[in-house]
C-alpha cells in the first residue's frame, strides 16, 4: 500500500499515516475532527510503500496497515503520550 505521512503544527512528535494523499481543501473528510484538533494544521512529510514486513522506527507495520484498513488512518504518538491519552479516555 502506498502510505502518506503528515505531521501537525501542534504536536511535533505526532504523525498521521493515510493510504491516500490528504485533500488539502477538505481534510475533515479524511480524518475525524478530534485528530484534526489534536494535530492542528497538517503538512506532508513522507510517501513510501508500506508492506507488512517493512521496518518502521516507532510503529509496527502490521498494526499501521490494520488501523488504516479499519479506521482510515494510523496515529503515531510517543509512547508516554499514548499511555496518558489511554488513561484519560479509558479510566
Amino acid at each position: 500500500m502506498q502510505c502518506y505521512v503528515y505531521k501537525g503544527d501542534r504536536k511535533e512528535d505526532h504523525f498521521v499515516y493515510l493510504n491516500e494523499e490528504l485533500d488539502a481543501e477538505a481534510p475533515d473528510q479524511s480524518l475525524p475532527a478530534a485528530i484534526l484538533t489534536l494535530m492542528g494544521e497538517l503538512s506532508f512529510v513522507l510517501e513510501f510503500d508500506l508492506t507488512p514486513d517493512r521496518q518502521l522506527p516507532q510503529a509496527d507495520a502490521v498494526q499501521v496497515l490494520a488501523d488504516i484498513e479499519e479506521q482510515g488512518f494510523y496515529l503515531q504518538m510517543p509512547k508516554k503520550d499514548m499511555r496518558a491519552e489511554e488513561d484519560r479516555l479509558f479510566s
